[in-house]
């Protein structure tokens, strides 16, 4: 079993190695705070078991959650936290076997193969050459990190000074009902020039990122164990059955369904 590193030398001394591909299994207390901007020479594939992970990398935030993997580049300047108590996997994967992947950030809806993929190569033995086999189960790790699905779990941020100021008081307090006159006043702008702006900059109307701002804040309460009607309430919903139909409609199933397989898989070696 190739265990975790014991410090952080030992960890920048693997990822400076020639090895491929590199496994680790990590596992945080609780909720933290966002660690400061940076990035990694190598790619990271995370196979999230508990918690979810949240990414802020250029303009755009992400939404990691458990049961699925998700997958940051290489040199990607980022800043990420964790909340409830985030495990699972993680595999750093060498500039070249990152060459044609993603670009940016992604998460991937359908994980099955990348779990028990990363699984395996978490039994493996570090070593800087893989053995024929090695190198098929690699290959297939590559096809499914090319194909990945598009998912909404994505927050973009805008550029400009007055509508960036909108979003970030939004992101930090998804529940404020001012009206779309209301938020144009915070912008400086009037209500039909905020739109477009917005709109333009973001790719989706107001009301629609404002949406997507309340369902990162859910998963984030959701993840913490929160109850479904406490964080309707949270996020600004009048009822827990508007809150209920707004998750079905952006990811396909209700909140406890969503986060009822969140039992943490084993961790064990792989046949």
């Amino acid at each position: 079993m190739f265990l975790a590193p014991k410090s952080v030398e030992e960890l920048r001394r693997l990822a400076d190695s020639e090895i491929p591909v590199l496994a680790f299994a990590f596992k945080r207390r609780g909720a933290e705070d966002w660690a400061p901007e940076h990035s990694h020479a190598r790619g990271q594939l995370f196979a999230l078991t508990r918690g979810l992970l949240v990414v802020e990398a250029g303009r755009e935030r992400w939404m990691f959650p458990s049961q699925r993997c998700a997958w940051i580049p290489p040199n990607c300047r980022h800043t990420a936290r964790s909340v409830g108590g985030a495990a699972g996997l993680m595999l750093y994967l060498s500039p070249e076997t990152c060459r044609g992947l993603p670009k940016r950030p992604c998460l991937f809806n359908s994980s099955e193969l990348l779990f028990a993929i990363s699984h395996r190569v978490h039994s493996w033995n570090a070593e800087p050459r893989l053995h024929p086999e090695q190198k098929r189960l690699i290959a297939v790790l590559r096809d499914e990190i090319r194909h990945r699905e598009q998912q909404p779990l994505r927050l973009p941020i805008p550029k400009e000074e007055r509508l960036a100021r909108v979003a970030y008081a939004l992101l930090d307090d998804v529940a404020d009902d001012r009206t779309l006159d209301g938020w144009a006043d915070c912008a400086g702008m009037a209500r039909r020039t905020f739109m477009r702006a917005f709109s333009a900059q973001v790719g989706m109307p107001f009301g629609r990122w404002r949406q997507q701002a309340r369902l990162f804040a859910a998963l984030e309460m959701l993840a913490q164990r929160k109850s479904v009607t406490e964080v309707a309430m949270a996020v600004g919903y009048d009822s827990v059955s508007a809150f209920i139909g707004m998750f079905r409609t952006m990811l396909g199933s209700t909140p406890h369904t969503y986060f009822r397989t969140t039992q943490e898989r084993p961790q064990g070696r792989q046949p």
